[in-house]
């Protein structure tokens, strides 16, 4: 009897240890556990890319969102980019990968510098012809192009000048420079806000076009923070000015997750989806879940813009 006793008594102390991790939002086996993610849909895949792995960038592919592979990069680990091809040795968050002709060009943050590398193939390898930065002279993190319909191309990233704000400057015909000399301010985190309950950070800015007008969605609060969000500001030209949204936040503790923010926009079918990552830790994130929902589009009908949403019906991405 008593040794059946201490048998129960393990099996308690387990469950309840279980039941601690799930309340403390620690993501059950086989889900998707990416921070910063990005979604592109190439050959007849989806891949995802995200802040994770401490040598490099990794990357998964599925055909319908929910069910992803394991690591399928073509570098070293299995990873997208690995830190023997390209500059810096630590550090890397947040990448976006765009098709450019032929060829596949992701962005990302490296050592809190903005770099870019080159692949054939969604999967990699990514490398870089000279182990440099975009901006060496300074640092920045969070970088997402955007090409208008006209071809140019613009890079919109987060400088460090009055904590994290969100920056936009023109780039080269070939994504390979940026034109800090057309470098302009559009956001810093607003005092009294969503955006400043924790830090003063605005960040992992993101830009769509929709009938002529750029929806500038991004970031605010320390990512830390249970109450990191989800917004989106408005301009009539893609370096500005951008309005907010006054319904801000989009996204929000939602549907029983926390920490929910730095998003990715995607086109699936007729309609675009969010792609993001949720933590319940507060202060010392340990993991973070990626989720995906439908991104609700209607139009204002005074102020003939869109108003974006999420949609409660999340894709919880499982790893097979």
């Amino acid at each position: 009897m008593k040794r059946l006793f201490c048998i129960l008594s393990f099996v308690v102390v387990a469950l309840s240890a279980v039941a601690q991790q799930s309340s403390e939002g620690v993501a059950q086996h086989n889900q998707l556990l990416l921070a910063d993610p990005f979604i592109l849909e190439a050959e007849g895949w989806y891949y995802i890319y995200g802040t994770h792995a401490a040598d490099g960038i990794v990357v998964y592919r599925s055909k319908d969102l929910k069910s992803w592979s394991d690591r399928c990069g073509k570098a070293k680990n299995k990873l997208a980019l690995h830190k023997d091809d390209v500059w810096g040795d630590k550090m890397y968050w947040a990448p976006e990968v765009y098709k450019v002709g032929d060829r596949y060009l992701m962005t990302y943050s490296c050592q809190e510098h903005i770099c870019y590398a080159e692949s054939d193939s969604p999967m990699g390898p990514f490398v870089q012809r000279e182990h440099s930065p975009y901006l060496p002279q300074e640092k920045g993190i969070d970088s997402s192009i955007f090409i208008d319909d006209d071809g140019k191309a613009y890079m919109f990233w987060v400088r460090f000048t009055n904590g994290n704000a969100i920056w936009v400057a023109q780039m080269s015909d070939d994504l390979h420079h940026v034109k800090l000399e057309t470098a302009r301010h559009l956001l810093d985190a607003k005092e009294g806000t969503w955006e400043h309950l924790l830090g003063r950070v605005v960040e992992g800015p993101m830009v769509i076009k929709l009938d002529g007008k750029y929806y500038l969605t991004y970031s605010g609060n320390d990512f830390r923070s249970q109450d990191y969000a989800v917004g989106y500001a408005v301009a009539d030209e893609p370096m500005g000015p951008y309005k907010r949204y006054e319904g801000n936040p989009i996204l929000h503790r939602h549907m029983g997750y926390y920490g929910t923010g730095h998003h990715a926009l995607f086109k699936k079918g007729r309609g675009y989806y969010m792609v993001y990552h949720a933590h319940n830790s507060g202060q010392r994130v340990q993991t973070r879940q990626t989720l995906i929902a439908p991104l609700s589009i209607k139009r204002d009908k005074h102020s003939n813009e869109y108003v974006l949403g999420v949609s409660s019906k999340i894709v919880v991405p499982m790893v097979e």
